[in-house]
């Protein structure tokens, strides 16, 4: 049955509208017996259908409230989920919220429709076959990945609140999943990582997924996992996107931004769509500005004239004059670099640490930046973490996360008093309409 699949382009750019349960929607690159993927178009097609999810409104929502969260940004608006953001406190029933959580499902289900339609299919070139599923794989392990940091105790590989895993196309049918664990959730995301690398996709545009761009986001994966191992095999990973050739460091931090997707130094991306500028323009010039605790942050940073308007408070790092609103840089090779650091800190490599961090410090200040001061591994992940928030403030959540495995998220932020609110409440709607789920996130209202 798996080859009576259709993938067709999306060019209409209509997207799923909200579903009362995540999985109990058929992607839209999903039809029976109408058409089959027959040839290496139609296979290309099919892939397409993932990546427009990647544009889905709601995102942006997670995009933005990530940075309310860790303090960096504050909000104008404290009646819709923005202000729930910023105050760190979530209701179940948010109909946003259940948005936001539907998203990732969207792209993992999408990228099971390619996985299936494509697998063995004799009619689509072998170049093509291991290139495309490399991609869909990759995409399959970003939307778990996602869900959660964003849903599950990512933090706490021993807890039982993982995430729904989908490895197949789901179906009204088939759409009552429980949760897994969170290492189980690990695994498969490593899982499908690993396919991704194996089958080897060429990095080719920065806004298409290729085996270095799983390499990077299994680096990420490992240091969130934690362990000496997995803090080893992410420095070997880092390494070999560092020297891999594909991307490299831009000269200024400004032309990361000012560049858009022809910069040399993102690994991966979301171009936004047409009409899309305006939206990102409401959010990051009118419903947001730079909080107090970053503007103190950055006071004698060179990178915060080009993160931000000091006059206005505005972003600029995120919503450019010369890129309006965007893209969206899910990893860039700065990231990449910290995440060495990081680990080579936390197996106590501190002269190796300090020297992969001043790499981004380097070309922050346009050359040798200042001598770093420190007597401890401790001090030195504190210097670390400064990094953190001065080179990917406001991108994609590096932040939160990071202030969250440092240990930090409860001086920045006093809103935060519990790791129950590290992740988000399940949606009420998805409790009720997937009865094998399981219990809600602890500390948040369930049925």
């Amino acid at each position: 049955m798996k080859n009576n699949i259709i993938l067709f382009t999306i060019l209409t750019g209509i997207l799923f509208s909200s579903c009362d349960a995540a999985l109990d929607v058929q992607p839209e690159n999903y039809l029976f017996e109408d058409q089959l993927v027959t040839d290496d178009k139609s296979a290309q097609t099919s892939l397409v259908g993932v990546y427009t999810q990647l544009n889905w409104t709601y995102y942006q929502y997670l995009e933005v409230m990530l940075p309310l969260m860790d303090g960096s940004l504050t909000t104008t608006n404290s009646t819709w989920i923005f202000g729930e953001a910023s105050d760190n406190s979530f209701d179940s029933s948010q109909v946003s919220l259940n948005t936001v959580y539907e998203w990732p499902y969207y792209i993992t289900n999408s990228a099971n429709a390619t996985i299936s339609a494509v697998t063995d299919n004799a009619s689509v070139s072998a170049g093509e076959h291991d290139r495309i599923l490399s991609e869909a794989y990759f995409l399959r392990a970003f939307g778990h990945y996602v869900a959660l940091r964003s849903f599950g105790q990512f933090f706490d590989l021993s807890s039982d609140y993982g995430i729904v895993l989908q490895n197949t196309v789901s179906t009204v049918e088939n759409s009552k999943i429980a949760r897994s664990t969170v290492q189980e959730s690990y695994d498969f995301i490593l899982d499908d990582l690993d396919k991704s690398i194996e089958l080897n996709a060429a990095f080719t545009y920065n806004y298409y997924a290729s085996s270095i761009a799983a390499k990077a986001f299994k680096a990420n994966v490992l240091l969130y996992m934690g362990g000496q191992e997995n803090y080893e095999a992410a420095v070997l990973l880092a390494d070999e996107v560092i020297n891999s050739g594909d991307v490299e460091l831009e000269s200024n931090f400004e032309d990361v931004f000012e560049n858009g997707v022809a910069n040399s130094e993102v690994i991966f991306s979301r171009i936004n769509g047409e009409g899309q500028a305006s939206k990102l323009s409401y959010y990051y010039q009118s419903l947001v500005k730079v909080s107090p605790w970053l503007q103190d942050f950055l006071v004698d940073d060179p990178r915060k004239e080009a993160s931000y308007n000091t006059s206005n408070l505005f972003l600029k790092k995120i919503y450019t004059s010369g890129v309006s609103g965007g893209p969206a840089n899910y990893m860039r090779l700065a990231e990449v670099y910290l995440i060495k650091a990081e680990c080579q800190a936390r197996l106590n490599l501190l002269a190796q640490a300090e020297e992969t961090l001043n790499a981004v410090r380097n070309r922050a200040y346009g050359g040798a930046a200042p001598d770093l001061e420190y007597t401890s591994q401790e001090e030195l992940l504190d210097i670390i973490f400064d990094e953190y928030v001065k080179e990917l403030c406001f991108e994609t959540g590096a932040v939160w996360f990071a202030a969250i495995r440092h240990g930090k998220i409860e001086e920045i932020k006093t809103n935060v008093t519990s790791s129950n609110q590290y992740i988000f409440p399940i949606p009420i709607s998805e409790l009720e309409n997937n009865t094998l789920f399981g219990p809600q996130n602890p500390g948040y209202l369930g049925i």
